[in-house]
């Protein structure tokens, strides 16, 4: 059999397979089969379509209207006059939380700010939300959510659709709750107009829905509905709100919080395992029923006695008969492939005719679905999208559908890029909108065969399984397939934190890197060291914005839809490396969660650690950085320097996870930058020297060392040069330790950023360093040259590998589809050990230029040798990140960003893309105007 046919077979059997078969046997797709293992780099390419950070492919359809940037697209509405020929998209992270656009030409008309409101909980009145945005039946009036709490309502000029204010309806925060994340935002969400003066609003963070006085500008009454609701919709008498968060809990159930309220979840890995959608009686105001849908209902559409559910974790869309307020039917709409694969993200829904039209977020598509056909799989084809479509509208007047990206055309880059939009880090993303005429049966075989080329379901990488697998293959380093054997026995995954590729590689020669920005490779010597012995990675690529996306797409092969819905503003949580949130887990659970389901032996340090208690010091007092490090000097010397201040075992680590709980290390300290990471490996070395003494060296090792994250220039902390020295140091320290250990000659790690947030690159800002160490990988190519390898690469890539090496299974399409990182290994062993470099870089130098610690602390006094500029950026530095340095992400970026690098150069070079070094008051008060202060971070 061709490998060819086998391909094609693996796409499930319903209706969609004949055209599936047809869009494969197209030109240029059939025997080309792409493959995502390329050269490319992220961003727009020469033939016009634009790699995304997670190697999808996007291929621009109909008209784009360019919303400008950088801002992410929520949602969608289209004015139901036809007249005005106008849309309105919703926007966060924007100047104007609205813009309305010509549903025609796709030309902005307007960029709209609503009245402002007093008594409302912010400052600022252009915020956004996660979702919400509506005209009146109408189209006389437009009504949308803003997050810092309050419903705006725009007057329409029937002749262009340009909006001026009506009023602004400001909605009470959610009830006292100590584990409230936010405890100031309702997170108001969708929004309906149920008659000419009346509305009601979701308010997502009270578990409630707001009925809205349109003629007061009053909400009335609340109504207690599910778990976290998202979105509403009115069909005669009867409001339906989805609730992705579910039912409310009983005392017998498993729960898992989220944003304060306790999730039904599943008992290992935590994750939600209810959705369901309350129906309302509009005329009394009160819940007659609970329907029971599919998990994480979003969007929902109305077409005659039906009502249409987006579930957005199951891949599914649920039929509700609205005269039997029951589920009448579930279609599939999940990813194409033979046995399934999680991670379509079905979130938004239009209906047209007899067909339905769903916004796949994850797969940056809309699949369509032909109502008429009864069989269980009706889809029929694919559309393709910009990145992360997160809402859909059907534009009758111009037969067209009207879509919602978030993210559009991604970050860009600043070496191409694409409709005038460039961006030099992850945060500078470009939401849009598409106009996309409906297309005809010729037309849809042919984009069907776009999106699977762009998410690589034609990929050799999807076949899995046992039928697949060679149960009589020899070891080698990296199998071919899942279930066949490998040399490598001992996997470590290492996490960092926050770094650009030219950061702290840019001045490799022989990699693609620009040393102008390689502001820490100074201070970087181990990981220079790495790259002379071991392969040069430089085309890797992290899919995430920041923390909260960036640990889930490590550790959960994906960051989906309740996870992107939340950027930039993170009312309801900040999920991440050491943050809980039942919301933001899927069914699929995670990578450690799979290596136990396997028997594996799984160890985890810091990583996804909920919550940390750090010992007081004895006669009050906490621990300082200094004692840490002076801790540190004390057990590495032997006791003849610093000091033994702080007693072992001081930081307990507690997990909300069951999964988790078993295999975490109670007293390795999780993201914490008040502690260096010399301590870390003061407390692991240990650990690892006493496993490999018993044979007990984990099969699976995942381990957090974060301080390459830095703290700005915050007294009594190191300066960002001195942070990357004591991270790079712990490193290597790990490295040499783990290459001295039995299991050397059968391990491999892997290190990698969680994000790439922090710095500048100059091909994209999601580009990372990664390591791959093992006796197992490619030779060097010369003397002290390690092996180049230009292959593209993400998160996924190594996810895939360690699955390969393991014999995991695949979370996600992501690592599903991805592939694993063959050139990057050989089946021959180098099983000599590596040797640390000692420290270039002083670690314990703060602002001034003086110890914080060790020799001389005693005589250190603060803004000693600071310039007027250096000291304001102290000042600003200590109050942002004043009570945060356990907290992941919890400065603003754009602050932190600015001075990281005008501290890293010695205050000598504006920031890139800025023609002076600025003063920090700007940059503040513009963090502080975040919805969640400081929380974006």
């Amino acid at each position: 059999m061709s490998q060819e046919f086998k391909v094609t077979m693996s796409f499930r059997k319903h209706p969609l397979a004949g055209v599936m078969a047809l869009a494969l046997a197209a030109p240029g797709i059939a025997c080309a089969q792409t493959s995502p293992q390329t050269t490319r780099t992220v961003g727009p390419q020469t033939n016009g379509t634009i790699v995304a950070s997670d190697n999808q492919l996007l291929t621009p359809t109909g008209k784009i209207v360019q919303l400008g940037s950088p801002i992410v697209a929520k949602a969608v509405a289209v004015n139901p006059n036809p007249s005005t020929r106008s849309g309105a998209v919703l926007l966060m992270d924007a100047a104007q939380p609205i813009i309305v656009f010509d549903t025609k030409t796709g030309a902005v008309l307007q960029r709209y700010i609503p009245s402002a409101v007093s008594g409302t909980t912010f400052t600022s009145n252009t915020t956004g939300s996660f979702t919400g945005v509506t005209y009146s039946p109408d189209g006389s009036k437009l009504l949308f959510s803003q997050d810092n709490n309050f419903v705006a309502v725009a007057n329409v000029n029937p002749a262009n659709g340009e909006l001026t204010p009506a009023i602004s309806i400001p909605v009470p925060p959610p009830p006292a709750n100590p584990n409230l994340y936010n405890a100031t935002s309702a997170n108001p969400g969708g929004v309906v107009a149920t008659g000419t003066a009346l509305g009601m609003v979701v308010l997502n963070a009270n578990n409630s829905v707001g009925v809205l006085n349109l003629s007061t500008a009053t909400l009335e009454k609340q109504i207690a509905v599910g778990n976290a609701p998202n979105s509403i919709v009115v069909s005669g008498d009867y409001a339906y709100v989805s609730n992705e968060g579910g039912r409310p809990a009983t005392s017998s159930d498993f729960t898992n919080l989220s944003d304060g309220t306790p999730i039904v979840a599943d008992p290992t890995d935590a994750f939600a395992t209810t959705g369901t959608v309350s129906v309302i009686d509009t005329r009394t105001g009160t819940v007659t029923k609970t329907i029971n849908v599919g998990l994480h209902p979003a969007g929902m559409a109305v077409s005659g006695s039906k009502l249409y559910v987006a579930n957005s974790y199951d891949d599914t869309i649920s039929v509700i008969d609205t005269g039997l307020q029951k589920v009448v039917r579930t279609i599939p709409v999940g990813v194409p492939i033979k046995g399934g694969a999680f991670g379509a993200g079905a979130n938004g829904i239009a209906i047209a005719g007899n067909h339905a039209y769903v916004t796949l977020g994850q797969s940056n598509a809309v699949a369509v679905v032909d109502l008429a056909n009864n069989s269980a799989n009706p889809v029929i084809g694919y559309i393709p999208t910009l990145y992360f479509p997160t809402t859909i509208a059907y534009d009758a007047a111009n037969s067209q559908l009207v879509v919602s990206n978030d993210k559009g055309l991604g970050a860009q880059g600043s070496i191409g890029t694409a409709h005038g939009v460039s961006a030099f880090n992850t945060h500078q993303e470009t939401g849009t909108v598409n106009l996309i005429p409906l297309p005809n049966p010729i037309q849809l075989v042919k984009l069907t065969a776009r999106v699977i080329r762009n998410n690589h379901w034609d990929s050799r990488n999807i076949l899995v399984g046992s039928e697949y697998a060679n149960p009589n293959a020899k070891p080698v380093a990296i199998p071919a397939h899942i279930g066949e054997p490998s040399l490598i026995k001992h996997v470590f995954l290492v996490i960092k934190e926050n770094r650009t590729y030219d950061q702290m590689l840019g001045d490799v020669p022989q990699g693609n890197g620009d040393p102008s920005l390689a502001v820490f490779a100074a201070n970087v010597p181990n990981q220079h060291a790495l790259v002379q012995r071991f392969p040069l990675l430089d085309n890797v690529y992290a899919p995430s914005r920041q923390s909260a996306d960036g640990h889930p797409w490590i550790v959960e092969s994906g960051s989906f839809y309740s996870n992107d819905i939340l950027s930039p503003d993170w009312i309801r949580s900040y999920p991440g490396g050491n943050s809980n949130d039942a919301l933001t887990y899927t069914q699929k659970g995670f990578l450690w969660s799979a290596a136990e389901a396997r028997g594996l032996n799984v160890k985890m340090y810091g990583e996804w650690s909920n919550h940390y208690t750090i010992a007081g010091k004895p006669g009050g007092g906490t621990y300082s950085w200094a004692d840490f490090y002076n801790t540190s000097l004390y057990k590495e010397s032997g006791g003849t320097a610093g000091s033994n201040v702080v007693p072992d075992n001081s930081d307990t680590e507690v997990a909300y996870i069951p999964s988790v709980v078993k295999i975490l290390d109670p007293h390795y300290p999780s993201f914490n930058l008040g502690i260096p990471d010399q301590y870390r490996m003061d407390y692991y070395l240990p650990v690892l020297a006493a496993q490999d003494a018993a044979n007990a060296v984990p099969d699976l090792t995942i381990l957090w060392l974060p301080d390459d994250h830095t703290n700005g220039t915050t007294t009594g902390y190191p300066l960002p040069n001195n942070y990357e020295a004591d991270n790079d140091l712990a490193l290597g320290r790990m490295v040499e330790a783990i290459s001295k250990t039995k299991a050397w000659p059968t391990s491999a790690i892997f290190v990698e950023e969680d994000d790439s947030q922090d710095g500048v690159d100059h091909i994209d800002g999601h580009r990372q360093p990664v390591y791959v160490i093992s006796p197992y990988t490619a030779a060097p190519q010369a003397a002290n040259v390690g092996r180049v390898i230009h292959t593209t690469y993400t998160q996924e890539n190594i996810n895939r590998t360690i699955e390969n090496i393991l014999d995991l299974p695949p979370l996600t399409q992501f690592d599903l589809t991805a592939s694993p990182m063959f050139d990057v290994f050989q089946n021959t062993a180098d099983t000599a050990p590596f040797t640390h470099v000692p420290a270039t870089t002083p670690l314990n130098i703060g602002p001034g230029g003086t110890p914080i610690a060790g020799t001389g602390a005693a005589n250190y006094t603060m803004n000693m040798h600071m310039s007027p500029l250096q000291k304001a950026w102290n000042v600003a530095s200590n109050r942002m990140t004043r009570g945060k340095q356990g907290h992941a992400d919890s400065v603003d970026e754009n602050f932190l960003n600015h001075v990281i690098w005008y501290s890293a150069t010695n205050w000598q070079r504006a920031y890139p893309g800025e023609a002076h070094i600025q003063w920090p008051a700007k940059l503040v008060a513009s963090a502080l105007r975040s919805p969640v202060v400081d929380k974006d971070d």
